[in-house]
């Protein structure tokens, strides 16, 4: 396994919270062939991480445009290209930051879009006002995720909707499909519903062998939908107790878990992106931003497996 195990005192995990593992130099603009995207969240205030098992080097509020722009800065320098951001809808304080984001996005050649909490909304209504709203207002930024040049828009708990009614949202909202759909989820019959272009599982952190899981999951969704993309998820582990009940407890093991998560989804052969679960989850304990506990060991271990995954797929088109 290529781990990169790093030892950090807590004055050095704090410094690495605000310093990126590589000069601002040598991030890379957004690879729209062949990206790296991670779950990003924008609702952080000091007080969330009196919940949280492990702590970064500052307790900080995600309306600091300050803080966006440290965390675009760490995400391209581990070979991240793009944020998607957990979004509550139009005039939220996620969509403020989202348009925070997406400027920072556009000055450094970084990508951004939404994880759409279909949840948060109070019917089918609502979502389809929502969406409408975010095709108004945000959908054309320069600055959005984009496969083939069409944005790409990210939905959670996409089950909450049978295929005939997001059918009929898709028509209302976007009937000429000039975006990308992406439902999340294991449950690979949704790729028959013609609202959907692709799906990428949230979570893969509940496997013990996430290096068999991914590929099988490629397998189900290309059985199911031959031409529809397969972006699969990679989670460094998780451990949501000091939130909630425990409902994950994936032990990290200094890196060992999310190398096994990269090498199942390089094993997958996805058509187009690789989505990391998360950046900063900081409840669930899914982050990969710095930390007081682990520096940035898995900003390079992002960053090593990243690079991996685009000289495998140059080295694969000759």
């Amino acid at each position: 396994m290529r781990l990169v195990a790093l030892a950090f005192s807590a004055a050095t995990a704090f410094s690495a919270a605000s310093t990126a593992i590589l000069p601002a130099s040598t991030a890379s603009a957004y690879n729209e062939a062949r990206p790296v995207l991670a779950y990003y969240y924008a609702w952080w205030d000091p007080s969330n991480f009196s919940r949280t098992m492990f702590t970064p080097g500052q307790a900080y509020n995600s309306d600091d445009a300050s803080i966006i722009e440290q965390h675009v800065h760490q995400a391209q320098s581990a070979g991240i290209d793009g944020f998607v951001m957990s979004w509550y809808g139009n005039g939220d304080r996620t969509d403020s930051n989202l348009a925070r984001l997406l400027d920072t996005a556009q000055k450094t050649g970084f990508r951004a879009t939404i994880h759409f909490e279909t949840p948060h909304f109070w019917g089918v209504d609502d979502v389809v006002a929502q969406l409408k709203a975010f095709y108004d207002k945000r959908i054309n930024s320069p600055a959005m995720v984009r496969y083939q040049g069409r944005p790409v828009i990210f939905f959670w708990r996409a089950g909450m909707y049978d295929n005939g009614t997001w059918n009929s949202i898709r028509n209302q909202v976007d009937p000429n499909h000039s975006a990308v759909w992406i439902a999340d989820g294991d449950q690979f019959g949704i790729l028959s519903g013609d609202a959907w272009d692709g799906i990428s599982p949230y979570a893969i952190a509940w496997s013990g062998n996430p290096a068999g899981q991914l590929p099988s999951w490629a397998a189900k969704a290309a059985a199911v939908a031959p031409g529809k993309l397969w972006i699969p998820p990679v989670s460094p582990g998780c451990n949501d107790a000091a939130a909630r009940a425990t409902t994950c407890a994936r032990d990290r093991a200094d890196g060992a878990y999310y190398q096994a998560t990269w090498d199942g989804a390089l094993a997958s052969n996805p058509q187009w992106a690789i989505i990391v679960s998360t950046f900063n989850e900081w409840m669930e304990s899914t982050q990969i931003e710095p930390s007081v506990q682990y520096g940035d060991e898995y900003l390079a271990i992002t960053r090593q497996n990243a690079d991996q995954y685009r000289a495998s797929t140059l080295s694969s088109n000759g």
